[in-house]
This record gives structure tokens, C-alpha cells and sequence, in this order.
């Protein structure tokens, strides 16, 4: 006998069947087992059948996971770097045996005892000129880059900057003599004597190209009746040399005294500062002398026989 629950119990009406008379009232009883427990656990198995399972993964499967993340990084289709194992051995040289010492450091061959009193010299000539006459110099420069500024120099004529102008006149001389010995020494020029005996021999030959060369210049202005141009332009051209040699004392200072060894830049800006200079004088002259109507023969003349005439002949003995 089982045990029904009387909530399981209930009664339907429906069709009478054909041995129920009609009017009657025929009442069956239907017996429900309770199967509520057991539904529950079907649908609970139900639903944790369908969820997916998530597993673990395994030691093996992590290694292999490794291995593809490191064969991404290589190099040079390799995993990992080779150390390098070769080694070189010097063995014709032999070691001192005085010990530890200080590094050595290069300096240039030009930075000698001599030289260095000659920049001091050419130093202690600008240090007068600047504490006597530091105006000069200002005109000096303007006088470069404007020309009424030296038209106005030549009309005043003032005779108490005399000393000044002779004292940077000596110091171009002297600042632009070391610089050629310096290119001489940088480009190993053979010559039969060198030191302070070719400072000295390239000191003469400046001041002899220079002072021939004004020499040259107003004999030929007195020949060709234009001794007020060439007056011009000669206080023009001393003007331009005492400059140039102020702006190439700092270059000849840092060639003679900085510690590397590569010089070429200052070398090379020292150069270009002469030949600016040279052919701004030269601008100066043809402007001088187109101004004052002068012959475009004669200025020909002047270029050729007395600028660059000279230049070929010096440049022709050097080389040979």
C-alpha cells in the first residue's frame, strides 16, 4: 500500500462512459506519486549537463605555450645571444717595466716656447691699443662694412690715433706671420731650416710684400695722375689689415694651444677670414676708383700687376 499525499488527489470531471448512466456523477480517483524531489534532480543534472566545463590546463600544455612565446624572440634566427669567444693576443710588443703611468695626451707641434712670446707680444699691442684708443677700433670696424664711414676717417685726419694705427699695423704683421707658419707646419712644407728661424723668415717676407707693395702703389698712382685715389685706397687696405689681424688672433690662439689634433676646421676658417678680407679690400679699391671716374684700363692694370701678379709669382715659389 502507498502512502498518497492528499494534495496528489483530485477529481476531473469528464465524459461518461457508456456504462455510467446519465445523471450520475462518477468520480475516479487518480493516485500521483510525488515526483516533485525527483523532477528537481532531473533538471538540476539537466542543467549542469549543458553547462560547459572549463578545465585546468595541464603542465604539458603550459610548457608548449612557453616555448611559442620564446621562439618569437630571437636573434639572428636563434633563442638566445652567442657570447663571443674570440680573443686576440698581441704579442710582439713588449710591456714597460716602469710601472703605472699617466695617459698620454696629444698636443700640436706648434705650441713652442718662442711662439708663445710672440702672441704675448702681439697681445700686450692690442691691450694698448684697446685701453688707449678703444674708439679706433669701433671705427675701424664700421669703417670695413660702411665706406662713408671711412671717407669720414679720412677727412678728419686725426693724428692722435697715429700711434694706435702703427701699433695694430705691427700686429697684424705679426698675427698674420704666425698663421702662415702654422699652415706651414699643418701642410709639412719642406723647408731647409724651420722654428723661430722660419717664423723670422716669413716675419720679412710679410712686411717686405706689404710695404714693396704700397711702395709699388703710389708710384704707379703718381705715374697715372691718380695719387688721391691711391691714397684712398691704400688707408683703405691698411684699414682691412688691421682688422683681418684681429679677427684671426683668436683663430692662431686656439691653433696654437687647443689640445686635440684635428685642426682642419680652424685651419680651414682662418683661411676663408683671409680671403673674405682680401676680396672685400678688393671691392673697396674698384669701388674707390669707379667713383672717382677713374680708367677702366688702368684699373685693369691695377688688379692684374699689383694683385694678382704678385699672389702667382708666391704661390709659384712655394710650390716648386
Amino acid at each position: 500500500m502507498s502512502f498518497i499525499h492528499p494534495h496528489n488527489i483530485f477529481t476531473t470531471p469528464y465524459s461518461t462512459p457508456d456504462n455510467v448512466e446519465e445523471g450520475e456523477i462518477h468520480i475516479e480517483e487518480i493516485y500521483f506519486i510525488n515526483s516533485s524531489f525527483q523532477e528537481s534532480d532531473t533538471v538540476a543534472k539537466t542543467a549542469t549537463d549543458t553547462t560547459p566545463k572549463i578545465e585546468k590546463p595541464t603542465l604539458a600544455q603550459i610548457r608548449y605555450w612557453q616555448r611559442q612565446r620564446e621562439n618569437r624572440l630571437v636573434v639572428n634566427g636563434k633563442r638566445y645571444m652567442e657570447p663571443k669567444t674570440e680573443v686576440s693576443l698581441t704579442t710582439s710588443e713588449v710591456a714597460s717595466e716602469k710601472g703605472i703611468g699617466l695617459p698620454v695626451r696629444e698636443r700640436n707641434a706648434y705650441n713652442t716656447d718662442w711662439l708663445t712670446f710672440v702672441l704675448m707680444a702681439a697681445f700686450i699691442l692690442f691691450a694698448s691699443v684697446k685701453f688707449s684708443f678703444s674708439k679706433y677700433i669701433d671705427y675701424l670696424f664700421q669703417s670695413v662694412v660702411n665706406y662713408s664711414s671711412s671717407f669720414r676717417m679720412i677727412e678728419e685726419k686725426n693724428y692722435s690715433i697715429s700711434s694706435g694705427a702703427v701699433r695694430l699695423e705691427i700686429f697684424f704683421y705679426l698675427t698674420f706671420s704666425v698663421f702662415l707658419f702654422q699652415i706651414i707646419s699643418y701642410f709639412n712644407f719642406k723647408f731647409p731650416f724651420g722654428g723661430w728661424i722660419l717664423f723670422l723668415l716669413l716675419f720679412g717676407s710679410v712686411l717686405i710684400y706689404f710695404i714693396a707693395k704700397k711702395m709699388v702703389y703710389r708710384a704707379v698712382g703718381k705715374v697715372v695722375e691718380g695719387w688721391e685715389e691711391t691714397g684712398e685706397y691704400l688707408f683703405n687696405h691698411d684699414n682691412f689689415n688691421r682688422v683681418a689681424g684681429l679677427v684671426l688672433f683668436p683663430i692662431v690662439v686656439l691653433i696654437s694651444f687647443i689640445p686635440i689634433e684635428d685642426i682642419d676646421f680652424l685651419i680651414f676658417t682662418g683661411c676663408v677670414v683671409s680671403v673674405v678680407f682680401y676680396f672685400l679690400l678688393l671691392g673697396r679699391g674698384i669701388s674707390i676708383l669707379l667713383k672717382k671716374q677713374f680708367s677702366i684700363f688702368y684699373l685693369f692694370l691695377y688688379l692684374c700687376s699689383l694683385e694678382f701678379l704678385p699672389l702667382l709669382l708666391i704661390y709659384k715659389i712655394v710650390v716648386m
